[in-house]
């Protein structure tokens, strides 16, 4: 394949008046009593930019590149999509990179999901399944204006110069063509609310946090929200309008030992980039310059992205058929098509040829376990889980705030209650002095926030109920284990 031509470069604007009253005169020629022709009255146009009868389509997203839709088909053409708001601005040369529909073999899979691993990714520094979520990344970026929900990516590491922004860099090229354009993280949320809708109103395909404090625990209640909404609203900046656009770009992260918490754990996938040496950006590189390797071999990777896309069984089922992740279109489309693809080479190739040349080994790839993994690392569900564990060995049965709080400032002297009791003392009051004396007040107003929020516990899931005795003021709750 010949390398691919500049990509151009689309984004949403909203017109003035005067590039709407333009634009309305290009196709219709107003004339006044004397057949001369006029401009527009502004009252009209100003009401026209406003018109909400539906009579004009809506654009929600400009797509740069082919669509693989959930029954299979595929869009291509170079043309206004009516019926999702999607405007298709498609190069020949890009459609050209996509294989016919019902022509994508299993040999073709796999050959397509070892040239991106071992030969587009060779250089990046994970094990086979952050290849697989760089992947997954990728083919997100393309599908993202189908997706009514969407997973966030972060891209860590140990230490700089591990090669973070690179793998970033191609896999943004890899997908636009264009050399990537990072936003600062900023530590107010406000700014980082006005930003995001910005984003959102350009239409813009990705956001990349960068320049963000080693070791932040990420978290964020638009970011959140925008990952499980198919449109995103709020206040516009300056005026009294509200202001609703799509929510279909993609978040992407970057940081040395950052990582998610709170609610956006569940929605994120990492990519953990491994370094052995003080000086990684010195190891050796197959492709000397992978920045320039991927722009030479766009269309072939662009050509490997379709062939998992268009190779996924899952394609076939039905429209109501069970997902296995929270983000049900995402997985139909992407997370399926990349274990398909994985599942195929575990069972093609020999890992001991893996283990010769210091590639990682292919493995069976599920994504419903990575999506669980940012969880088992978060400080506050395990903190919270061995709280409810140690509560439920003191109290198998129920109890009430005040029994904690009297078994935090007076434990006993066996050691597994002294243990339990530390455990509980530090879950409640984490900042408090060892002479704090707990009360059943304050032990209550922290339980409830944790009533019906299950975390895991090895292989049981334990969960905090509650329920109220009518007889008794108290509420006594109890910790339920599931395995």
């Amino acid at each position: 394949m010949t390398s691919l031509p500049a990509p151009e470069q689309w984004v949403i604007k909203r017109m003035s008046v005067e590039e709407c009253a333009e634009m309305i005169e290009r196709h219709i020629d107003f004339v006044d009593k004397n057949d001369h022709s006029v401009h527009l009255p502004t009252s009209f146009v100003k009401h026209y930019l406003k018109r909400d009868d539906g009579a004009l389509p809506t654009i929600i997203a400009v797509a740069t590149l082919p669509l693989v839709f959930a029954d299979g088909g595929v869009w291509a053409e170079d043309k206004f999509d009516r019926l999702r708001g999607i405007d298709f601005r498609i190069q020949p040369e890009v459609a050209a990179c996509v294989p016919q529909p019902g022509s994508v073999t299993d040999d073709g899979v796999i050959k397509a999901m070892l040239f991106l691993t071992d030969q587009w990714l060779v250089d990046v520094r994970t094990d086979f399944a952050g290849k697989c979520t760089i992947i997954a990344a990728a083919l997100t970026l393309i599908e993202r204006s189908l997706l009514d929900q969407r997973p966030a990516f972060f891209v860590t590491a140990g230490r700089r110069g591990g090669g973070k922004t690179t793998t970033l860099v191609i896999l943004i090229k890899a997908v636009t063509g264009i050399w990537p354009a990072a936003a600062g993280w900023s530590t107010n949320e406000e700014e980082r609310r006005k930003a995001l809708l910005s984003y959102f109103m350009y239409g813009v395909p990705y956001i990349l946090w960068d320049n963000i404090a080693r070791g932040t625990r990420i978290t964020c209640p638009h970011i959140e929200k925008s990952c499980t909404a198919a449109y995103y609203s709020d206040r516009k900046l300056g005026v009294s309008e509200i202001i609703a656009t799509a929510a279909s770009t993609i978040h992407l992260f970057a940081g040395n030992n950052i990582k998610p918490w709170g609610e956006i754990a569940s929605r994120s996938l990492d990519i953990r980039l491994e370094l052995d040496r003080t000086d990684p950006e010195n190891r050796h590189f197959h492709h000397p310059d992978p920045i320039a390797w991927t722009d030479s071999k766009r269309a072939e990777i662009l050509s490997a992205f379709y062939t998992l896309l268009l190779g996924n069984p899952t394609l076939k089922l039905a429209r109501n058929a069970p997902m296995k992740t929270r983000f049900k279109m995402w997985y139909r489309l992407v997370g399926s098509a990349i274990e398909h693809a994985g599942k195929l080479v575990v069972e093609q190739v020999d890992p001991a040829a893996y283990a010769d040349v210091g590639l990682p080994a292919p493995c069976v790839v599920d994504f419903q376990q990575l999506f669980l993994a940012p969880d088992d690392e978060d400080e506050d569900s395990n903190s919270l889980a061995e709280a409810l564990a140690s509560m439920r060995h003191k109290w198998p049965a129920s109890f009430d705030a005040s029994e904690i709080a009297r078994f935090i400032n007076e434990p006993g002297s066996g050691p597994s209650d002294q243990l339990r009791s530390t455990t509980l003392r530090e879950f409640f009051y984490p900042n408090a002095k060892p002479d704090h004396v707990a009360s059943a007040k304050s032990v209550g107003s922290l339980l409830v926030k944790y009533v019906d929020d299950p975390v895991r516990w090895g292989d049981d899931t334990l969960i905090l109920r509650k329920h109220n005795n009518l007889h008794i003021k108290s509420s006594r709750y109890r910790v339920e284990k599931k395995g």
